[in-house]
This record gives structure tokens, sequence and C-alpha cells, in this order.
């Protein structure tokens, strides 16, 4: 081990306490990490320094580490760049889509407000064009793998969530479009859960989703069972289309917004609300359809329109039910794909208007990545129940006993007036 010279050294007399008197371990290994890494850059650092570069102060950066946070100060050159890559990640792949979004701004004359501020916050000053070159060429890679990823036909991928979410961005004439990203997320029989693609298009419509649903396909996304997704009329044919002997799950939580709509009263809307609530409360299927049929029936009462739409909606709204009741939660909304969606607006929002399509692309694709990442390190659904998601059981007509639909009428009844 190379020794620590005399300057980074400590008497005792320099020995943090804590508040028993005695040396405190922790603070301490805090303290001599700082030293001695700050040391090491200095040296490190020197040694860049020659005719027409010298030192120009520093910049404090924060590292937690398992023993705590440590304050770096890492020195700033007059001339090229100096980073600690063997200390801490230069940045990270939101970060770098981010450079990528500044730099394509500036080299197109369209820096706004929003990217200078997000130009300081990276200190894309201190970036060469060859340092952003080489960054942006990674993470490309990256999002590539995801958007071109293959996979295994004995793999199947039983459960699809569908979604899409609009962002702003220049076209090739400079023009501002609202573009929509789209993102399929898949359940493994592992159980765990991915992004099997993304794409931008120009509008939901019928012929883009079935592009993108055929991309899939092609490359390997297959045994799918049944699809999450909200009511749009051009993309549940896509599915049916693509993926033909599939389920389509109309989205349980976009039902409701469309039901909430459909009723002009706020106190009826609230009184809907909750007996679509305690439909989904039930713990089998009979009496899940049975509460069904009595919230049809009984909102139908407050609104002949809302209780048609729910009527029109019965069987896709309840595809879920034929498959292990342990996924029920997971299936019959699109939930996953919401907080998807509330990332990667969090993330563009700081940008709001991307200078290219290829920007956007790669801030979004960063975000998946990221995403993928902690996905794969966690079980969405159990392994064990996950072999049932292939053999769902037959949607045929349920008998429903008289007692089981007067239960049913006696909880939606009391779910309404509860709300009233």
């Amino acid at each position: 081990m190379t020794s620590v010279s005399d300057d980074v050294a400590l008497t005792m007399d320099d020995m943090p306490l804590g508040e028993d008197g005695l040396i405190d371990f922790r603070a301490l290994a805090v303290n001599l990490i700082e030293t001695v890494v700050n040391h090491a850059m200095e040296l490190e650092a020197d040694e860049l320094l020659g005719e027409g570069n010298r030192r120009n102060g520093y910049r404090e950066r924060r590292l937690r580490t398992v023993i705590g946070e440590i304050v770096l100060r890492v020195p700033k050159l007059r001339e090229d760049t100096y980073f600690p890559e063997r200390v801490m990640r230069p940045y990270s792949r939101v970060e770098r889509a981010m450079v990528g979004v500044v730099s394509r701004a500036y080299v197109n004359g369209m820096s706004t407000r929003r990217i200078e501020k997000v130009a300081g916050e990276l200190e894309f000053g201190r970036l060469s064009p060859s340092t952003v070159s080489r960054m942006l060429a990674s993470l490309d890679g990256e999002v590539d793998a995801l958007r071109q990823a293959e996979f295994d036909a004995g793999s199947p991928v039983p459960y699809l969530w569908l979604d899409a979410t609009y962002v702003k961005c220049r076209d090739d004439d400079s023009r501002v479009c609202s573009r929509a990203t789209v993102t399929a997320i898949g359940a493994f029989m592992d159980g765990t859960r991915r992004f099997v693609g993304f794409d931008l298009v120009d509008t939901e419509s019928y012929d883009s989703w079935k592009r993108f649903l055929l991309s899939l396909r092609r490359r390997g996304v297959s045994n799918v069972r049944l699809v999450t997704s909200d009511a749009h009329a051009g993309l549940r044919r896509a599915v049916m289309e693509v993926f033909p002997g599939a389920c389509w799950q109309r989205c349980f939580v976009h039902l409701q917004r469309d039901l909430a709509a459909r009723i002009r009263r706020k106190p009826d809307q609230g009184r809907a609300m909750r007996a679509l609530s305690a439909v989904l409360q039930q713990g089998n299927a009979a009496m899940t359809r049975a509460a069904y049929d009595a919230a049809v029936d009984r909102i139908g009462r407050i609104d002949r329109r809302a209780g048609e739409l729910l009527e029109d909606a019965r069987e896709d709204a309840l595809a879920h039910l034929t498959f292990h009741r342990e996924h029920w939660i997971r299936l019959r909304t699109n939930n996953v794909q919401e907080r998807a969606n509330a990332e990667i607006k969090r993330r563009t929002r700081a940008v709001q208007i991307f200078p290219s399509r290829e920007s956007l692309i790669r801030l979004v694709g960063a975000v998946l990545v990221d995403m993928n990442e902690t996905w794969t390190r966690h079980r969405f659904m159990s392994a064990d129940d996950m072999a049932t998601a292939l053999e769902p059981r037959a949607r045929e007509h349920v008998e429903i006993s008289d007692e089981t639909r007067q239960r049913a009428d006696q909880i939606i009844r009391t779910a309404l007036e509860s709300a009233a």
C-alpha cells in the first residue's frame, strides 16, 4: 500500500471525539478519506499542468460513501478539464443525455433560459467537444440496445402494458411539434418487468401503434396473453391484429375517469367512484362480476349515459378476472405505465422543448434504461404464479347465484349511500 505523505497525517489531538469523550471512529474515517482523496486529486491534477495551463480554484462535490458523506475539492484548470473518474462517475445516464440536449441546442442556435440553466448545472462549459462526443456515444449505445433488444422465443412475455405521453420537440424545419413517446412494459416468466420498446410517433393513430407493436413482435415479444391500456380505438385494434388471441384489459383507472366525465353533478361523480372502488374490493371473480353488474344498474339510475358506458365496457374492464388472482391488482390498471410517464415528464420538464428528435430519444431512453436496471433487481410478480399466465381460464359465461347477486347489490348500495 502506498504511504500517505506527512502533510495528511493526524495527531491524537486532531482526532474527532464523540459525546462520550472517546474517538468517533466514523467521523475519523470520513476525515481521513476526505483528506487522502483530496490530496490524491491534487497530485493527479498537477500532472496536467504545463505551459499555459494553471490551476483555477476548486469546485466542491459531495459524495455519499458507506461511512457517510464526504466533501471533495476537485481542482479546476484554466485549460483542459480534470475529472477524478476513479473517484465518482462523471455523469449519470440522464445527465449525459442532458449534455446532448445542451450541445444540440447550441449547435442549432436554439439556446433558451432553460437550456442555459441546465448547462450551468452540468458545468457544460468545462466539457471539450471530444468529451461530449464520447459521453453521447456510450449513452447512445445503451439506448439503441434497449430499442433494438431481441427476445428469446423461449422466454414468453404474457403481460404487456402500453401507453404514450407527449413531449414537445423541434422537427427538421425547426418547428415545434408535440410528439407521442410510446412505451411498452412487459412482465416476464421470472416475475420481473422491463421496458421492451419505445418510440416517438407523430400521433397515437392505429397505423403508428401497429408499426410499434409489429416491431415488438419482430424482436421476439411473444405469447402475449393480456394487454392493458386506455381505450384508444386505434391501439385496441392494433393489439388485436398484431397479438391475436390476447385479451385486452381496459385500464380501470381510465374507465373511472371516463365515467366521471359522463356525470355532470360532482356529488354523483363521487358516488359513482365509490361504487366502482367497491367492485375492485371483491375477492373472487363471481362476486366481482356481480358487483360490477350491480354498479351498472345503480349508476345507470343516476345517469343513463354513465350506465351505458359501464355496460359497453364490461367484458374489457373485467378481462383480468380470467388470470391468476394474485395478478389482478397489477393487470386491471395501467399504473405501472403512469409512474413511468411521470418520471419521463419530470426529467423532460427541465428542457420543455427539445432541440431535436434525437435529443429527445436520448433522454427518454436514458430514463428507461435506468428504470430497467432498478426493476430487474426486484420481482414485480411471483415467479411461481407466472406459469398460470400462459393458461388463463376460458372466458366463458359464469353462472352467478341469486344470493351472490343480492349480496353484491347490497355492497354497491352501501357504497353509494356512504358517499352521499
